[in-house]
């Protein structure tokens, strides 16, 4: 029966992750992707928050609190993941720069996928042997390929994108749901234990990047708005594709669904207070 289940979750992330990816593709266009690069000195102020300040102050986080080796290995390989599909709508409801968010989404989507296998084994110091490859392979089928289709659908049928943009959100949701499900019935006391320390730490870290992503984003109040958002959004996709294929501590995907539960919580309130 656990088989049953554990394949049930593999297929909801698959499911949860193409989908997100295509339904991005299907809302965007090339003029959007292109736009960050035109900015250096935004493109390296993000990349240096998202995959520098913020790995560091998760190392801090887990050397501080008695965490297990589950719940640090999944708050690492967050802090690598950068670039939600829900960072646009956060600035939205911020009454922010949805364009600059949309920019900065699409960068650190694409960053991630080359930091994340790189930086991966260096933060976890050879203590779990990761194949840096196969990370990065999956994350470009799974990701990268799905985006791709999406956006070439958008330039090439515009009608159609905006038919199936809607189902494939919907469809994204569903699999998160299930995602959570299975989860609790595979890893229930896990789930239990990690209440406590493990729970302590997702909060530290999703209210620690929310502040470092907004002294990082200098004087313009909007645009750090945008920093803050989009440092503590992290990409719940790219996460659950590496922990889901490279790790069998259930502590992994637990922490990182909690991260999505309760951040999702913590980044609304902070995307109201934001509004001026």
């Amino acid at each position: 029966m656990a088989d049953f289940f554990g394949g049930i979750f593999n297929l909801s992330v698959l499911v949860f992750v193409v989908a997100t990816m295509l339904s991005m593709g299907l809302a965007l266009n090339l003029g959007q992707i292109v736009k960050p690069l035109k900015k250096p000195l935004l493109v390296i102020d993000v990349l240096i928050t998202n995959f520098g300040i913020i790995p560091l102050a998760t190392l801090g986080i887990a050397s501080l609190l008695p965490i297990d080796e589950g719940t640090k290995t999944g708050l690492v390989i967050l802090s690598l993941s950068a670039g939600a599909p829900f960072i646009p709508k956060l600035a939205e409801i911020a009454k922010a720069d949805t364009a600059l968010a949309t920019a900065v989404m699409l960068l650190l989507m694409v960053a991630t996928v080359v930091l994340l296998p790189i930086g991966l084994p260096l933060m976890l110091d050879g203590a779990i042997k990761v194949d840096s490859f196969a990370i990065a392979k999956s994350l470009v089928i799974m990701m990268i390929i799905p985006l791709i289709i999406g956006l070439v659908t958008k330039a090439k049928a515009e009608d159609f994108a905006k038919k199936w943009q809607p189902k494939m959100v919907k469809l994204s949701n569903i699999a998160l749901i299930t995602i959570v499900v299975m989860l609790v019935i595979l890893h229930a006391k896990a789930m239990v234990d990690f209440i406590g320390y493990g729970l302590l730490a997702v909060i530290m870290f999703m209210l620690l990047s929310l502040v470092i992503g907004f002294v990082a984003g200098g004087s313009i109040y909007e645009k750090r708005v945008v920093s803050s958002l989009s440092a503590a959004q992290r990409n719940i996709s790219a996460a659950l594709v590496v922990a889901s294929q490279n790790f069998d501590n259930p502590n992994v995907s637990v922490t990182i669904i909690a991260v999505s539960v309760i951040g999702l919580f913590i980044l609304l309130f902070s995307a109201k207070k934001f509004v001026r």
